[in-house]
C-alpha cells in the first residue's frame, strides 16, 4: 500500500523534503481537543492524512481503513506534493506560474482535478467582474499540488487521461508533466510518458 508509491517518488523530491516518517494507522479522527489515531471507525469528521513538521523531520500519519490500497497510496503522494509546494525555490515557482499564465492567455478552461478546477473557476469569475483579488496565488498553489500529485501517480503506475471540457487538454497536460519531470526527474526505471507515445511524437 505504501512501498510502491514511495519508490516512485523522485530522489530530488525526497532530498527536498528531508526525513519523512510514515505511520500507517487505521483511522484519523477529528476531535475538539485535536486530531487523534482511532482503532474503530470514528463518528464525525475524519482525515486521510495529518502531519507534524519539526526540525529535521516530518511525521506523516496515513489512514488506511477508509480507502482501498490504491487510493491510500494516492493520498500519500498527494500529501507529499502538498509538502513540496511550500519548499519550492523562487525559480521553480516562477516557472510553474508562467506556465499557468500561458494557459490562461490561451483560454484553457479545464484543470487537472476538481479542486484545481474550482480554484480556477473562482479566479476566472473574479477576473470577469474586474475586481482585483489575490486568487491567482491560491489557484496556483492548488494547481501545483494537484499537478505534482498526478505526476507522481503516473510515475507509480500507468494512469488514464481524463478528457472533456473540465479537464486539461492533452497538450497542456503534457507541458505540465514535462515541467514536473524537469523539476523532479524520474528515478531510473520510471518514465513520464509511455515509450509508444514517445516514438509517435
Amino acid at each position: 500500500m505504501v512501498r510502491e508509491p514511495v519508490q516512485a517518488v523522485p530522489s530530488r523530491l525526497v532530498e527536498r523534503l528531508g526525513k519523512v516518517r510514515i505511520l500507517v494507522v487505521p483511522y484519523l479522527a477529528c476531535r475538539e481537543a485535536g486530531d487523534e489515531v482511532a482503532f474503530e471507525k470514528p463518528q464525525g469528521e475524519k482525515h486521510s492524512t495529518v502531519w507534524l513538521e519539526r526540525e529535521g523531520q516530518i511525521d506523516l500519519l496515513l489512514s488506511c481503513r477508509d480507502l482501498d490500497a490504491h487510493d491510500t497510496g494516492f493520498e500519500l503522494l498527494a500529501t507529499l506534493a502538498e509538502l513540496t509546494r511550500s519548499r519550492l525555490t523562487l525559480d521553480e515557482l516562477g516557472r510553474f506560474t508562467r506556465l499557468l499564465e500561458q494557459e490562461l492567455e490561451q483560454n484553457i478552461q479545464g484543470e487537472i482535478d476538481d479542486e484545481a478546477l474550482e480554484a480556477k473557476q473562482s479566479l476566472l469569475e473574479r477576473r470577469r467582474a474586474s475586481r482585483p483579488t489575490n486568487l491567482f496565488e491560491s489557484y496556483r498553489d492548488v494547481a501545483f499540488t494537484s499537478t505534482l500529485a498526478e505526476y507522481l501517480h503516473g510515475l507509480w503506475h500507468d494512469v488514464q487521461i481524463r478528457v472533456g471540457p473540465n479537464h486539461l487538454p492533452v497538450a497542456a497536460l503534457r507541458q505540465r508533466m514535462t515541467l514536473m519531470a524537469e523539476l523532479f526527474p524520474p528515478n531510473p526505471g520510471c518514465q513520464v510518458f509511455s515509450e509508444e507515445l514517445e516514438k509517435n511524437g
